[in-house]
């Protein structure tokens, strides 16, 4: 009997288990998620992480049984709060929304069926910035405190089991964010998708 459930057992995960596609496929993935992100660098005040969503689509060409490539455009948010003196002279806890195009360009290496590990580079265009939901502080716009562009590498794994697709993927910020800045963001990333 126990050896009966077991193979019953073992039969159902290879079957729930979808195996990556076939060499010469394409596929398209709707996901969402959110981030964590941590600014690094020299920012002048000190900061904490923050949570956000993100959002998007990732296009899939398998290469061969073991090898794909992917491209993608998915709307990230990189918020974080730091802590700042008002004018009375204490502190304040204020969170910097950020949000930003991702467009990652990523190698897939599949090291079992379902199961990709990850890595590429992506290009990040920001799209609008706020400072506790406000577009301005004082006279100046916060979306200017940023610059409109800044690259990052993604490296990750992911998990497939009946199309849909479970992914952590950590972005590492290697330019800067800022104007006068020379901190950038680096964002740990949970997603879900489904593979059409």
């Amino acid at each position: 009997m126990k050896k009966l459930l077991t193979i019953i057992a073992t039969a159902l995960i290879a079957i729930s288990v979808s195996a990556q596609s076939e060499a010469g496929s394409f596929t398209l993935k709707p996901n969402v998620g959110f981030t964590y992100t941590t600014a690094t660098g020299d920012w002048g005040e000190d900061t904490d992480g923050a949570f956000a969503l993100t959002a998007g689509v990732e296009g899939l060409y398998m290469i061969n049984e073991k090898f794909g490539a992917s491209l993608g455009l998915n709307y990230t948010g990189y918020n974080t709060s730091m802590e700042v003196f008002t004018l009375k002279g204490d502190k304040k806890d204020l969170v910097y929304s950020n949000y930003y195009f991702n467009i990652p360009a990523m190698a897939n290496y599949y090291v079992a069926p379902g199961l990709a590990l990850k890595a590429g580079v992506a290009l990040n265009i920001l799209s609008t910035a706020k400072r506790d939901g406000e577009d301005k502080v004082g006279l100046e716009k916060v979306k200017d405190w940023y610059k409109s562009t800044f690259f990052s590498i993604p490296v990750g794994a992911s998990y497939e089991i009946n199309d849909f697709v479970f992914e952590a993927r950590y972005n590492l910020g290697v330019s800067k964010v800022a104007e006068n800045y020379d901190g950038t963001f680096n964002a740990l990333t949970f997603t879900v998708g489904y593979k059409f």
